[in-house]
């Protein structure tokens, strides 16, 4: 019953369209000469599915694109003092939802989901589950590290306090050196080098040396979480392990836990 309605419907407003898009000397639209639009009625073109189609590309390709946002753009020139106000903006909490792969000598090594909590100046807790299940509770305080669940992975245990490193990057450069390069910032200090996108302020990659050994931090695809912008993959490199990091959320401020960073007396 509802073919022919159909049917009429669509050909009769695919022939709006297709005679609103062709211009006047095109179509001869006078009175007594709409042979063009003649072929586009029920009796002469009976392609319902075809109609169907086009009239619903001609809606979606009119449609408005969505605009995906952008970071704060900073165009000026910047002193380093700048630099770490704007990009430390009163953070003093932040918590990541991540998932982790491992890889050792460029092989798969381990994955893990994780949950963790950094605290300045230099606490962190991580919670790292499988399969829903929580397999490991690590909590560093004052640099020293205590695994409340779990065996001790010095290797996991270890990477705790290199995403405190990658994430609270602004860290004790005060006293560093500041340069310039085309869309870069450079940050020089005595343990690090960072390098900063010019326009955003977001790390693009970081330097570390810490306890004798050297961490390569790179980070990539800038995600934007209830306002806070922050990159949202992260690959970190430190002797033969490189731990691939996506972050799903960076939450800032959040309130703490009751259980949060606490450790047995």
């Amino acid at each position: 019953m509802l073919k022919r309605p159909l049917r009429y419907f669509s050909i009769s407003l695919l022939t709006i369209i297709i005679k609103d898009r062709i211009p006047r000397c095109a179509r001869n639209d006078k009175a007594g000469s709409n042979s063009f639009f003649f072929l586009l009625t029920p009796y002469r073109l009976p392609l319902t599915p075809f109609c169907l189609l086009l009239t619903a590309y001609c809606f979606i390709s009119c449609a408005p694109k969505a605009i995906t946002p952008l970071p704060p753009q900073y165009r000026e020139e910047l002193t380093l003092a700048e630099i770490v106000s704007r990009a430390s903006d009163g953070i003093q909490v932040l918590k990541a939802i991540a998932d982790i792969r491992i890889e050792k000598n460029s092989e798969f090594y381990d994955q893990i989901n994780a949950s963790v909590i950094f605290q300045k100046p230099d606490r962190a807790h991580m919670r790292m589950y499988k399969f829903g299940m929580l397999v490991s509770d690590i909590v560093m305080k004052d640099r020293e590290l205590y695994v409340l669940t779990g065996n001790k992975d010095t290797k996991l245990a270890g990477l705790i306090e290199e995403l405190l490193f990658a994430v609270f990057w602004w860290d004790d450069v005060e006293g560093g050196v500041l340069s310039s390069e085309q869309d870069a910032y450079i940050i020089r200090t005595v343990s690090k080098e960072i390098h900063l996108d010019k326009a955003t302020l977001l790390p693009l990659r970081q330097d570390i040396s810490s306890s004798g050994k050297t961490v390569y931090v790179k980070y990539a695809e800038p995600q934007n979480y209830e306002g806070f912008w922050y990159p949202s993959k992260l690959e970190i490199s430190v002797d033969d392990f490189r731990f691939s990091v996506k972050i799903d959320k960076l939450i800032k401020n959040p309130p703490l836990g009751e259980y949060d960073f606490r450790i047995p007396s």
